[in-house]
């Protein structure tokens, strides 16, 4: 599992903390907010300016909006964020780091925690700063007057207006899915202790989880559950279900990979009956294999068999104990592809050494297969990785196993006060693919379908905003790769492992699914990566969620604090694997 690193301590600007009574007031709806002014972005960073901590006392952050995609302001007030700390009771995940440094800085308070993902190495230091300028806004402005009155009628009407965490959640949330919850007439139920003495979910838990589900209804039946290439292809354009499952492989794969929306399928049939078969044709593909038999089937066959360009290189994220890139290596070497893989470890080698005994002979037989090992190696970080240089545009498939942003002891992973990390997870490691992976490259991401850390949302919407189309979802327990060494990807992995059969807390092996995605860029400008903001520290201080419940004052402070200098632990980049 990769735990993404942010911007290096000390790389960024710091913000001058001021008392509410110093801040400006805000300016009036109609008129030019006021910028503030922002250092230059550091040479080679990954991200470009985005999430600042908000101290209790001090004055919320400066974003720059070409950096980072964020809800319009009809849709989203931007003085509350999106977070989420985890749990680790809950969805654990293989590779999730357990506790934050003990000595994480307390008051250092980077201007820009998170930088959009550069795509070709560069961070964009020589960008237009008047341009850069001009769409700077303060995380403190307040949205249009409407929509916040939209939103704290709702509050109020569940008497939740002074309820910080649920000002929070509300906040990070569109105007749409807001409006979607308020027609249901449903409301959060008072916290409440259940009968054996385990917490009950807080208003905030059931409003967050309330709104994540009106999101993801737009991705139509299944919720993250198994779907075919017609069903995926069906839900980006408007087709002929029973004509489409008739079409052979030949011909289904074509109007897969050529229809575009500028052709009818009709017209695109016609020019897939003029192209020569396996049989016909001087240059012999493996996709072009079983070319009369059922299209649907034959599609996911190729998938679950992973029968990828044998030319292409393939690239390997957070692979704890190199056992699934072992399992590749094996499975390609089988089946006579010449490109090389590059498996990658979050670790460095000698703290995989710690948890894993045989990591040096791991590494020396996949070495021997002509794998390329790298450690300390962050997934949404490769563009300024001075390892990948040389590896722009090669890769043709590309693994991530159960991503995970670690765990966040005393939150359950699907608590809104750590959700963002495992969100902001996905788009970014997505957007730091596009430089790497070549048009028409695989990348296949598993994880569980009832994960309430990294959802399934996030990994179709991360992947949908960065021109990775969705092909397939397919059951993990049909794919031939299936049968690597799990492990947990943290200090437990030194002590014990997963069991064969083990899977994680809460969840069933059944639900466990590879996202399947094809790179096709448009040449066209993308839309930036959506990005959470965690909380500040005074809805820490102000607040009752997990391990804040129950806590005399001067004990939850300390706590806050405790959590809060974790996430700066996160925006500074210090590893806390």
């Amino acid at each position: 599992m990769v735990v993404y690193r942010p911007v290096k301590p000390g790389q960024a600007a710091k913000l001058p903390l001021r008392s509410p009574a110093q801040s400006k007031p805000r300016a009036p709806a109609h008129s030019e907010p006021v910028k503030p002014a922002r250092a230059a972005p550091r040479p080679g960073s990954v991200y470009k300016p985005l999430v600042q901590f908000a101290e209790a006392e001090g004055e919320a952050p400066s974003v720059a909006e070409e950096d980072v995609e964020s809800p319009a302001p009809e849709d989203q007030d931007t003085e509350w964020q999106e977070e989420e700390p985890e749990d680790a009771q809950e969805d654990v995940p293989e590779d999730a780091p357990e506790d934050a440094p003990e000595d994480a800085p307390e008051e250092d308070v980077p201007e820009d925690a998170l930088e959009d993902v550069p795509e070709d190495g560069t961070s964009g230091a020589d960008a237009d700063e008047s341009e850069t300028a001009s769409k700077k806004r303060k995380l403190s402005d307040l949205a249009p007057i409407s929509d916040l009155d939209e939103k704290l009628q709702l509050l109020q009407r569940w008497h939740l207006q002074n309820d910080r965490a649920a000002r929070y959640v509300l906040q990070g949330a569109t105007l749409d899915e807001v409006r979607t919850v308020a027609k249901t007439g449903w409301r959060p139920a008072p916290f409440t202790r259940a009968a054996d003495g385990r917490d009950g979910k807080s208003p905030a838990e059931q409003l967050n989880e309330k709104l994540l589900r009106a999101r993801e209804d737009s991705y139509g039946p299944g919720q993250g559950r198994a779907v075919d290439v017609v069903t995926t292809f069906l839900r980006r354009w408007r087709g002929d279900e029973d004509a489409l499952r008739e079409l052979s492989h030949k011909d289904l794969r074509f109007i897969l990979q050529e229809f575009d929306g500028t052709r009818s399928i009709a017209e695109l049939l016609e020019q897939a009956h003029a192209v020569p078969t396996l049989e016909e044709s001087s240059v012999c593909r493996t996709e072009e294999a079983a070319a009369e038999e059922p299209g649907a089937l034959t599609c996911g066959r190729f998938n679950r068999l992973e029968l990828i360009d044998p030319m292409a290189d393939a690239l390997v994220i957070g692979d704890a104990n190199l056992t699934f890139s072992m399992l590749l290596a094996k499975h390609r070497e089988a089946l006579g592809h010449v490109g090389r893989i590059v498996a990658t470890t979050f670790e460095t080698i000698e703290i995989l050494r710690q948890r894993y005994a045989e990591i040096d002979q791991t590494v020396k037989e996949l070495e021997s297969r002509d794998a390329e090992v790298l450690h300390n190696v962050d997934g949404t970080r490769l563009a300024v990785d001075t390892r990948f240089q040389d590896m722009v545009n090669k890769f043709g498939a590309v693994y991530y196993n159960f991503p995970h942003a670690g765990v966040v002891q005393g939150f359950y992973d699907g608590h809104p006060f750590v959700r963002w990390r495992h969100e902001n997870l996905m788009h970014l490691f997505f957007r730091a693919l596009r430089g790497f992976v070549k048009a028409g490259g695989v990348v296949k991401v598993a994880s569980n379908s009832c994960a309430t850390g990294v959802r399934f949302s996030d990994i179709l919407g991360g992947a949908q905003n960065s021109e990775f189309v969705h092909v397939e979802t397919m059951p993990f327990q049909e794919w031939c790769l299936r049968s690597y060494g799990r492990s947990y990807g943290d200090r437990r992995d030194a002590h014990r492992r997963p069991g064969k059969s083990e899977n994680y807390r809460s969840q069933s092996a059944n639900s466990d699914m590879v996202y399947t995605f094809r790179y096709e860029p448009s040449g066209n400008n993308v839309p930036k990566p959506l990005i959470r903001r965690p909380p500040s520290k005074s809805d820490l201080l102000h607040s009752n969620e997990g391990k804040l419940r129950d806590s005399g004052p001067e004990q939850k402070k300390r706590k806050a604090k405790e959590i809060y200098d974790l996430f700066l632990t996160y925006v500074q980049g210090i590893h806390v694997g």
